[in-house]
C-alpha cells in the first residue's frame, strides 16, 4: 500500500515492504555483528550464548532474525502536522542483549525543508533523555521533498528505508533487528556506496572510511592525546556524509545523541557497504540531509545546527604559543626573535604558565608580575593576546575569590544523590563532585548548563579583564578532564600526600552494561567511561531539567563555549567575540573555533591534521587547525619547516608545544624562519580571499554559503585524496608530509591549474602529476576560472590592511574567470551589509570588470594597484582602465609563463573596467 501525506502537500510513501526487506535481512544476517562489552576478542560460542539476541552460526556470533529480535508494526500509520508516525512493539521481550528493552516505540517521520528529513524513534510510554542543544528548523515543512520513506506494514517486522526521490538511491535502509534497550540502542543500515566521510572526533587514518576489514570507532568527548589507534578524542560529532553515485549525489546524516556511542563499518556478503550505529542512552534522532551535492550539505547542516562564527580579520593572522613560557622576559625574547626575521604574527597566546599556581583568573606575581606591561607592549606592536582558562577551580574557598563566589551562587556539578558523596569529601565541598587537575589542590567543576553558572562565569571574565587586558580566551580541558579517576592517584598527585583520586561508584551510570569502545582503548587504565573525567553519576541542570552527566558529558565543552561567548559579548561589546575551545559538539561553531588537540611531532600526525581540517569543515567548525610542529615531542628542522608550510594555510594557524620541550617557534632555526616568513607572507597576501570565504561560510542562510575547505569530493578521482585541500574553490594546498621528500604527487581535478606564485600553467585536469617540492617550496595552485583578491602583506594584519590590493586572475579554457571580495572594519560584532563592502569580479574574453554592490565608504583609501592574468595568450596591443589608455610601461607580458601583469591605481570604492586588446 502507499500513503501520501495531505498536510502541506508534503509527499511521503509508506509501503509494505516486509517480504523483500526480510529476505535481504536473512541473506546478510551473519554480517550483523553481536557486540560484546569486553570487545570482540572474547568471541566464542559460550560468550555468544550469554545473549538471547545473539545466534552462533559457523563461528560467527550475529544478531537473531528481525522477526524474533526486532519490533513489529502495530496498527496503521498516523498522519501528523509534519509527517506521520507508526507504533512498534517488541517482537519478543525475552530476546535481549542486556535487558530493560523498551516494549513500545514510536517511529516518527518529521518533514522540514525539501532536503531535510528527521526520523525519531522513541519510547511510547516514558520520556527519555533528549539532547537539549537547540537546533534551527522551519516553522512549517516545505511543500516538496527530495526523498521518499518506506515502512513495513501493520503486523510485519519493522523495517524502513529512505530513498532519493529522483533516482531511488539508498539514503537509509535499515538492516537486521532494531535494538532499543534502556542503555543500549543499535541500528544497522545499508549504504549507497563505500564513499563514507565524517564521524568525529576520533582517530582514523584516512578521510574516506574503510569497510574491509570491519572497523569500529568510538565517539565520546575525552581528554586524550592524538594518536594513531582508533580512539575517541575531544569532541562528539556523530555526523557523516555518503557519496551515492558518479553524478556526485550525496546525503548526510546526524545521529543527534550525546551519549557514549560507537559506529562500525563493514561489508555484507554481496559486497554492499553497511553501517552500525550504537549508543547507550537517549533516543534515536536522525536528521537526514539530501544535498544533492556535497557542498550543499555544508549549508544544509549549518542551517540547522547554526552557522560558523565570523572571526575578526586579525584572528586570521599567525598565532604563537607554548606551554613553557617561564616569564614575561622569556616571551619578550621570543617576540624579538620573530621580529628579527620579519615573520608575520598577530596573536601571542599564553598557556597556563602565567597563572598563580595554575588557578584560573589569577596572575603569577613573581615570573609574570609585569604581565600588564607586557600586554601593553604587545598591543603597541599590533599583537593581540589570548589567555588560557581551564574549567576546574581549586576548593580554596577562604583564599580564592572566584571559587568562593561560585559556591555562593551554587554553580558547581554535584553528585546526583547525597548518598554517593564520599565519606572523605573535603569540608565545605557539600555535594559537589571533587576531582583533581592542574592546581596543587582538589578541584570542582562548573555546571555550564545552569543559567546561574553562566552569570557567574561572565562576571568572573569581567573581573579578569580588569586584571589583564587580554583580547580573546582559550578554554581547554573541557571534556571535562579530570586526572586519575578510579586509579590510586592522579599522575601529578603530590608525592607527600596520601593516595587519593575521584572514585566512581558501581551503578548503572558508571558501570553500564555496554560501556562502548571508549572503555576498551589501550590507554583507558580503569576500563570505564569515567576514565580521565567525572563520574557519570554526577548531576547537572539547565534550570528546568535535571540531567545525569552520563547523558550530557559530551555537551560540557559546548556549554562552556556558550558561556564564554556570552562573556566575550559583555567584555567586548564593540568587538566580534572569539573563543578557542578544545571540546565541541554540533552547534559549537556558532560560539567558538577549534584546534585539533594534543598532537605529536610526527609526520603521520602532520598528514592526519588535514583529515581533521576537512572533517571539522563538515561539522560546521571551519576555523580549525593543528598545533604546528607538534605539541608533544620535539620536531627536527625539516619537520618544523614542512609543518610551518602546511600550517601557514590552516584556517586557524598556531605554532604550539608543551612544557619541558625545546622552543619550536619558527625563529629557532634560520632555515625555518626564512621558510615561515615566505609562506606566512603568502597567507597574509591572500587573507582578503580567506576573509571573504569566512563571510560566505557565516552567511549560512544565503546562496553564497559554501565549504571553506574542499577536497574535491564531487570528482571521482579525488574521493580518496586526504593529503591536499583547498581554500574554497580557489586555492589548492598540496603540502609535503613525508620525511626527506623533495617532490610529491598532486591530483588536479577537471580544468586548468596554475602555479599560484609563478602563474605558470602546470596541469589540465583531471590528472595526477609528480611536482617538485624542495624544502623551501610548498606546492600551491589556483584553478582556471578563479579571481583571487589579495593585498600586499606585512608583519601584521593591522599593517597589511593599509596596503594596496591586487587581483590574481586565473583564466579558464574559455577565457573567463570570476571572484568576489568582502571587506569591513574587521571586527564589528553586528555586521550591516549596507556598511560592509562587497564586490564581484568578472573576466570574459579580454574584459575585466568589478561590480561594487555596496559599502564603498568602508574601503575609502584602498586601491587596486596590480592585476596579474594567468594564461593570457599574447602580448596585448593596448589596455584601457576605465576608458583611460595605459602606457606600455604599465604592463608586462611574460611569454614563457603566459602571465600578463598590469599596473593600475584604481580606487576599490569605484568602478573597474579593464579592456585588453
Amino acid at each position: 500500500m502507499s500513503f501520501r501525506g495531505s498536510v502541506k502537500q508534503v509527499m511521503v510513501m509508506v509501503v509494505a515492504v516486509t517480504c523483500t526487506l526480510t529476505l535481504a535481512q536473512d541473506a546478510n544476517l551473519q554480517a550483523i555483528e553481536c557486540p560484546f562489552p569486553e570487545g570482540q576478542d572474547v568471541l566464542s560460542e559460550e560468550e555468544c550464548g550469554k545473549y538471547s539476541a545473539c545466534e552462533w552460526t559457523d563461528g560467527v556470533c550475529h544478531m537473531v532474525d528481525n522477526a524474533l529480535g526486532g519490533y513489529i508494526v502495530q496498527g496503521p500509520q498516523e498522519v501528523t502536522s509534519r509527517g506521520f508516525l507508526v507504533h512498534l512493539q517488541k517482537a519478543d521481550d525475552s530476546v535481549t542483549m542486556f535487558g530493560d528493552d523498551v516494549t513500545n516505540l514510536v517511529f516518527e517521520v518529521i518533514h522540514h525543508e525539501d532536503y531535510h528529513l528527521q526520523i525519531k524513534i522513541y519510547d511510547a510510554d516514558n520520556a527519555r533523555y533528549e539532547v537539549p542543544v537547540p537546533v534551527y528548523v522551519p516553522d512549517s515543512p516545505d511543500t516538496d521533498a527530495l526523498y521518499t520513506v518506506e515502512v513495513s506494514g501493520d503486523g510485519e517486522p519493522f523495517q524502513f528505508s529512505v530513498n532519493r526521490e529522483s533516482n531511488n538511491n539508498i539514503v537509509l535502509s535499515s538492516l537486521g533487528p532494531l535494538t532499543y534497550e534502556d542503555q543500549f540502542l543499535q541500528l544497522h543500515t545499508h549504504l549507497a556506496s563505500t564513499y563514507l566521510y565524517g564521524f568525529g572526533e576520533n582517530t582514523h587514518l584516512s578521510f574516506r572510511h574503510k569497510f574491509e576489514p570491519r572497523a569500529t570507532f568510538p565517539i565520546f568527548a575525552r581528554d586524550r592525546a592524538v594518536d594513531t589507534e582508533p580512539a575517541s578524542e575531544y569532541g562528539h560529532h556523530p555526523y557523516y556524509m555518503v557519496m551515492e553515485d558518479d553524478e556526485g549525489n550525496s546525503h548526510s546524516v546526524l545521529l543527534y545523541n550525546s551519549n557514549a556511542m560507537e559506529y562500525s563499518t563493514f561489508l555484507l556478503p554481496d559486497g554492499t557497504p553497511a553501517l552500525t550505529l550504537r549508543t547507550i542512552g537517549g533516543i534515536i534522532d536522525l536528521h537526514i540531509f539530501l544535498g544533492p551535492q556535497p557542498e550543499d550539505l555544508i549549508e544544509e547542516y549549518t542551517n540547522m545546527v547554526g552557522s560558523t562564527l565570523f572571526p575578526p580579520y586579525w584572528y586570521l593572522g599567525f598565532q604563537l604559543s607554548r606551554w613553557g613560557y617561564k616569564s614575561t622576559d622569556y616571551v619578550r625574547g621570543v617576540r624579538e626573535r620573530m621580529k628579527s626575521y620579519g615573520i608575520p604574527q598577530d596573536i601571542q597566546t599564553f598557556d597556563i604558565d602565567y597563572t598563580d599556581n595554575k588557578r584560573d583568573f589569577t596572575l603569577d606575581p613573581i615570573n609574570f608580575g609585569d604581565m600588564p606591561e607586557l600586554i601593553q607592549e604587545l598591543h603597541d606592536d599590533n599583537i593581540r593576546v589570548t589567555l588560557l582558562v581551564d574549567p576546574a577551580l581549586v576548593i580554596d574557598f577562604e583564599n580564592y575569590p572566584p571559587v568562593a563566589r561560585g559556591k555562593e551562587a551554587d554553580v558547581f556539578i554535584k553528585w546526583s544523590d547525597p548518598s554517593l558523596v564520599p565519606d572523605d569529601q573535603e569540608p565545605g565541598t557539600d555535594e559537589y563532585m571533587v576531582g583533581y587537575v592542574w592546581p596543587a589542590n582538589k578541584t570542582i567543576f562548573p555546571d555550564f548548563l545552569k543559567p546561574e553558572t553562566q552569570d557567574w562565569w561572565i562576571n568572573e571574565m569581567k573581573i579578569f579583564h580588569e586584571l589583564l587586558d587580554w583580547d580573546t580566551i582559550w578554554i581547554d580541558m573541557n571534556e571535562p578532564a579530570n586526572f586519575g579517576t578510579n586509579l590510586d592517584h592522579p599522575w601529578n598527585w603530590p608525592p607527600d600526600q596520601p593516595d587519593w583520586s575521584l572514585k566512581c561508584p558501581e551503578n548503572k551510570w558508571d558501570s553500564p552494561p555496554y560501556p562502548t569502545m571508549v572503555a576498551r582503548t589501550t590507554d583507558n587504565e580503569s576500563k570505564r567511561l569515567s576514565e580521565h573525567t567525572l563520574c557519570m553519576s554526577a548531576s547537572q541542570t539547565d534550570g528546568t531539567m535535571t540531567y545525569m552527566h552520563y547523558d550530557v558529558h559530551s555537551l560540557y565543552g559546548w556549554s562552556e563555549a556558550v558561556a564564554t561567548y556570552k562573556a566575550m559579548v559583555e567584555v567586548f561589546p564593540e568587538r566580534r567575540p572569539m573563543v578557542l575551545t578544545r571540546s565541541t559538539f554540533p552547534g559549537s561553531g556558532q560560539y567558538a573555533v577549534h584546534w585539533l588537540g594534543d598532537n605529536s611531532a610526527e609526520w603521520i600526525q602532520m598528514k592526519n591534521s588535514i583529515i581533521g581540517l576537512l572533517e571539522f569543515n563538515m561539522f560546521g567548525v571551519p576555523m580549525v587547525g593543528a598545533d604546528i610542529c607538534g605539541f608533544l615531542n620535539e620536531p627536527d628542522m625539516e619537520m618544523c619547516a614542512r609543518w610551518m608550510e602546511l600550517g601557514s594555510f590552516y584556517p586557524f594557524s598556531r605554532n604550539h608545544n608543551t612544557d619541558g620541550t625545546a622552543d619550536q617557534d619558527p625563529a629557532m632555526w634560520p632555515e625555518v624562519a626564512e621558510i615561515s616568513r615566505y609562506t606566512l607572507s603568502l597567507r597574509y597576501q591572500y587573507l582578503p580571499y580567506l576573509y571573504t570565504l569566512f563571510h560566505m561560510a557565516h552567511m549560512h542562510g544565503s546562496s553564497v554559503a559554501r565549504p571553506l575547505l574542499n577536497v574535491f569530493p564531487t570528482d571521482l578521482e579525488a574521493r580518496d585524496v586526504d593529503d591536499q585541500f583547498m581554500w574554497g574553490d580557489g586555492l589548492m594546498i598540496a603540502p609535503v608530509v613525508t620525511q626527506g621528500a623533495t617532490s610529491r604527487s598532486v591530483y588536479f581535478p577537471q580544468g586548468l591549474w596554475y602555479d599560484l606564485v609563478t602563474g605558470v600553467q602546470v596541469a589540465s585536469g583531471p590528472t595526477t602529476l609528480t611536482v617538485d617540492a624542495p624544502l623551501e617550496v610548498i606546492p600551491l595552485y589556483v584553478p582556471g576560472g578563479t579571481i583571487l583578491p589579495y593585498q600586499v602583506p606585512s608583519i601584521s594584519t593591522t599593517e597589511s590592511r593599509e596596503n594596496p590590493l591586487g587581483l590574481t586572475v586565473a583564466l579558464a579554457e574559455d577565457m573567463t574567470a570570476w571572484g568576489r571580495l568582502f571587506w569591513d572594519d574587521g571586527e564589528t560584532p553586528t555586521m550591516s551589509m549596507m556598511t560592509a563592502y562587497m564586490a564581484s569580479f568578472s573576466y570574459d574574453q579580454g574584459e575585466l570588470t568589478m561590480s561594487v554592490m555596496h559599502g564603498e565608504d568602508i574601503v575609502a583609501g584602498l586601491f587596486i594597484d596590480t592585476v596579474s592574468i594567468y594564461g593570457y595568450p599574447s602580448d596585448p596591443e593596448s589596455i584601457t582602465v576605465n576608458d583611460e589608455p595605459l602606457t606600455a610601461e604599465d604592463w608586462n607580458y611574460d611569454a614563457s609563463s603566459s602571465v600578463l601583469n598590469i599596473t593600475t591605481h584604481t580606487p576599490l570604492a569605484g568602478p573597474l573596467d579593464v579592456i585588453i586588446l
